[in-house]
């Protein structure tokens, strides 16, 4: 299949997901639908972003609870951040790294990540400031495999899709726990936030 036939479904799915987003979530709420469907319902919100993720995994988790629905919220988020690292790879990897060569201060991330993929990816996934859709693409312009980056990038993900899965079953019926897993989940964080910006300081010196 060529680009422009692959963008054209793209952007038909997009459309067709942004009519018919409020009778699909009314569905997904009162219907319970199955695990599989959930999940492949959730793959779509992700690879045709029309609702925010942390919303369906919030669905999810008053769904199914918060462990199922933490669970297929990972399934899909983590299937989804392959299927988007392969068509980068497959499409694009050799025009990004051309992009990425045109900028000098790039290149001392390149190199950090191409030496330690798996941690970075890691803690890219953990804290929420880096954009996620630019973890699923700057790898994939790179020389990291897909067996690192899919597993660095499924367990980074974990913390967080626990939390909002957490939060969706709470937040309506237990708002003091609610409020003590998000000051929890905000101090776990900061702490990751700050050996990161430690190590990260010792590295790109």
């Amino acid at each position: 299949m060529k680009l422009w036939q692959t963008l054209l479904i793209y952007a038909a799915a997009i459309i067709c997901l942004l009519i018919y987003r409020q009778e699909i979530t009314d569905w997904m709420m009162y219907s319970r639908p199955s695990y599989l469907t959930m999940f492949l319902l959730s793959l779509c919100f992700l690879l045709f972003p029309v609702l925010p993720f942390k919303i369906i995994i919030g669905m999810l988790g008053f769904i199914y609870g918060p462990l199922i629905g933490a669970a297929i919220s990972w399934a899909a988020a983590s299937t989804a951040s392959v299927i988007v690292y392969l068509v980068v790879r497959i499409y694009f990897q050799k025009k990004g790294r051309a992009y990425l060569a045109k900028y000098k201060r790039l290149e001392k991330w390149t190199v950090l990540m191409e030496k330690n993929p798996f941690l970075v990816i890691f803690l890219a996934r953990i804290i929420p400031v880096f954009p996620q859709a630019i973890v699923n693409i700057y790898p994939a312009f790179l020389s990291i495999n897909l067996l690192t980056y899919t597993a660095a990038s499924s367990l980074g993900k974990i913390p967080a899709m626990l939390v909002f899965s957490y939060l969706g079953k709470n937040i309506f019926s237990d708002l003091s726990n609610a409020f003590l897993v998000i000051g929890i989940y905000s101090a776990f964080l900061l702490l990751v936030y700050l050996i990161y910006r430690l190590w990260l300081k010792n590295r790109l010196v």
